[in-house]
C-alpha cells in the first residue's frame, strides 16, 4: 500500500514538474510577456473569449499578470531571473493558465436547431456552455423542489 502511494506521489510530482516546464517555455522573454499580457487584458475587457469569466476570477488574473509583471522588471530574459522568481512565473504561469482555460471553455458557444412548442417551423438557438450549465442545475433545482413538495 505504501509502495503505491509512493508511486502515485512520484507521479503526480513528475508531472506537476513538467506543466510547470511547460508553462514557462511559453514565456521566454519580458517581449514575450509583455504581448501576452496586452492580448490577455484586452480579451478580457471585450468579453468575447472570456465573457463567463467569474469577476473574482478576472480579479485573480489580473493580479497575478501584475505579480508576474513586476518579477520581469528584474530580468528581460527567463535566464535572468532567480530560481525563487522561475518557480514563481512557473505558479503564476499555471494559475492563469488554468482559470482562462476554464473561462474560455465555459464561453464556447453551441448552437442547436430546435423545433418550437406549436411551430413546425425549426430555429436556431445558441447558447454558452456555461448558461446550458445552469439552465440544466436550474431545471434540476426545480425538479427536486417538486418532488419535495408533492411527498
Amino acid at each position: 500500500m505504501k509502495f503505491g502511494c509512493i508511486v502515485a506521489l512520484s507521479f503526480v510530482l513528475a508531472v506537476g514538474s513538467a506543466m510547470a516546464d511547460d508553462a514557462i517555455h511559453g514565456v521566454q522573454s519580458k517581449q514575450d510577456f509583455i504581448a501576452m499580457k496586452a492580448k490577455v487584458t484586452r480579451d478580457l475587457a471585450d468579453r468575447k473569449e472570456y465573457n463567463e469569466i467569474a469577476p473574482n476570477d478576472q480579479k485573480t488574473v489580473i493580479a497575478t499578470l501584475d505579480r508576474m509583471d513586476a518579477r520581469w522588471q528584474k530580468a528581460d530574459d527567463f535566464a535572468q531571473l532567480s530560481p525563487e522568481d522561475r518557480v514563481g512565473m512557473a505558479n503564476d504561469q499555471e494559475v492563469v493558465t488554468t482559470i482562462l482555460t476554464h473561462a474560455s471553455a465555459d464561453s464556447r458557444v453551441v448552437c442547436e436547431r430546435i423545433e418550437p412548442i406549436g411551430s413546425k417551423l425549426p430555429k436556431n438557438v445558441c447558447r454558452t456552455v456555461a448558461q446550458m450549465r445552469r439552465e440544466q442545475q436550474e431545471a434540476q433545482d426545480a425538479e427536486r423542489q417538486n418532488s419535495t413538495t408533492t411527498r
